[in-house]
């Protein structure tokens, strides 16, 4: 345990000058890449998954998965219900923002329920089936599998809403899974990089 007094280069480089550079890229990301989307493609399919989509793939996708890959299937489950409950109140007061609020509309609407349990799924299913290997292979089809799995109840979960979340099924399909798919293999990656520094939280325990 470090003193008051005990500082290193490093206590600054990753406890301040890294974590400001990775924020200042996850704001300026979706601002920059905005139009240059819309450019490229006018019909607002890349903007949905890449910048409008963002929040909803870290909070509910890439979090619990990281989470459930480089520690266990507990973390994992746990990041998801966290992170899903958040994204789930943002979508809530986006809604009531919007005066969509019905008796049978968002209040107990179940894709509410779908977005905490599809980010519970991603991260528990992930660190299930991974049990703790820093093998590429094993968590690149550890988090292809719980991506596609907690992609599917987010369909289904939309699909059920009364409120009419889907009304075409093979383009929202696309739109839930590709990000699942994408960070599926970003995921993998960043965990394997952590492993060969020697970084996990179970060393750390």
């Amino acid at each position: 345990m470090a003193s008051w007094t005990d500082w290193k280069l490093n206590d600054i480089i990753y406890g301040l000058v890294l974590p400001i550079i990775v924020a200042f890229l996850i704001i300026i990301f979706p601002l920059e890449l905005r139009g240059i989307l819309q450019e490229v493609d006018s019909s607002g399919t890349l903007n949905a998954i890449l910048v409008d989509g963002l929040g909803e793939a870290l909070l509910t996708v890439a979090i619990p998965l990281f989470a459930g890959l480089i520690w266990n299937k507990w973390a994992g489950g746990g990041a998801g219900f966290i992170c899903g409950s958040i994204y789930a109140l943002y979508v809530n007061d986006v809604y009531a923002a919007a005066q969509l609020f019905q008796a049978n509309m968002m209040i107990g609407d179940i894709a509410n329920l779908g977005f905490v349990v599809s980010a519970m799924l991603v991260g528990f299913i992930a660190g299930s089936l991974n049990r703790g290997s820093y093998s590429f292979r094993r968590m690149l089809v550890a988090a292809l599998v719980a991506g596609m799995v907690a992609g599917s109840f987010q369909l289904w979960t939309s699909l059920a809403s009364p409120i009419n979340m889907i009304t075409d099924i093979p383009y929202s399909a696309f739109l839930i899974l590709l990000p699942r798919i994408i960070y599926g293999v970003i995921i993998p990656i960043f965990v394997t990089l952590f492993g060969w520094f020697g970084i996990s939280p179970r060393q750390m325990m």
